[in-house]
């Protein structure tokens, strides 16, 4: 009797054990192994503004992105958002409104000709009637080789400070291969020990930047 007790409660430990181990991966940040992805071994490097948090990107062959169920692009668009708030990085546009990218194919630096861009900005505050907006363009080049997006505020501003989501989605050819990559950001242009709490409703609401 004493033995079967025994082999319940250690049935118990360790069913316990496994729930508390699942619910702390479920809870702690993209571990930095999962957040790229490579294809054929492509990947694209992002750097978000002055941000030091990496976002989540997935790249695909461009062909079977487009083919992408709904159901595995809800599944997508969820994974690149991250696990947890604070999982993903934000372009601070006080510091940096700039995205940074670089290209690789096995390992080694790759120069696309002229990756293009488009952003899908969602609306950040309740009376903003255009609920998403997306905005189309070109990858440019810094002195050092890098690519970079300047973005700016793509929404109707209510309130003096303000935080929205971006999903963005890089197209670029390598060898022929025309391939998309996709991640989540933030955008706000709060400075450091900004409390949201107190914001303040501006009298007249400001345009997005065009």
């Amino acid at each position: 009797m004493k033995s079967k007790v025994a082999k319940v409660f250690a049935i118990v430990i360790l069913l316990v054990a496994i729930l508390f181990a699942a619910v702390q991966v479920y809870f702690s940040p993209t571990p930095d192994f999962k957040r790229n992805n490579s294809v054929h071994g492509v990947k694209v490097n992002i750097k978000v503004s002055n941000d030091e948090r990496k976002p989540i990107v997935r790249t695909f062959e461009k062909e079977k992105f487009e083919n992408l169920s709904e159901k595995e692009i809800v599944k997508l668009r969820d994974k690149i958002d991250g696990r947890i708030e604070g999982d993903i990085p934000s372009i601070h546009l006080n510091k940096d409104n700039k995205i940074y990218f670089t290209f690789e194919r096995a390992g080694e630096v790759y120069t696309p000709e002229i990756p293009k861009i488009k952003i899908f900005a969602s609306a950040s505050h309740y009376d903003d009637k255009e609920k998403q907006r997306v905005i189309e363009g070109e990858l440019d080049r810094l002195d050092d080789g890098r690519y970079f997006f300047e973005t700016k505020r793509y929404r109707t501003q209510f309130e003096k400070y303000f935080i929205g989501y971006l999903r963005v989605e890089i197209y670029y050819t390598i060898d022929g291969v025309d391939y998309v990559s996709t991640f989540g950001t933030f955008q706000d242009n709060a400075n450091d020990g900004t409390n949201f709490f107190d914001n303040e409703k501006l009298e007249e609401p400001i345009p997005p930047e065009e």
